[in-house]
């Protein structure tokens, strides 16, 4: 996926991403939204074989029985404790 126009990164965010072993979590002050950065070597890519793939995987799983309920509650207190927001 390419960005409408590549930006350079500020002194600041270059910072947080050193800081922070290649991720920084960085938020707009004027709008609240967050956005994570993180350093990659190379741009990710996903094309239709790595879908079909994945999605062959899950059907795997499915097939095997190996899923579980969803805990939309637990995953929230997961997220919340791991990055140290309270829920």
């Amino acid at each position: 996926m390419d960005a409408p126009f590549p930006a350079p990164l500020t002194a600041e965010q270059l910072a947080a991403i050193h800081a922070g072993d290649g991720h920084a979590r960085l938020i707009d002050p004027g709008t609240q939204v967050v956005y994570h950065v993180i350093a990659q070597a190379e741009p990710p890519t996903i094309d239709d074989d790595y879908v079909r793939a994945k999605l062959a995987e899950a059907q795997d799983d499915v097939d095997r029985g190996d899923v579980a309920e969803w805990n939309m509650e637990a995953i929230k207190r997961t997220l919340h404790e791991r990055y140290g927001r309270s829920a």
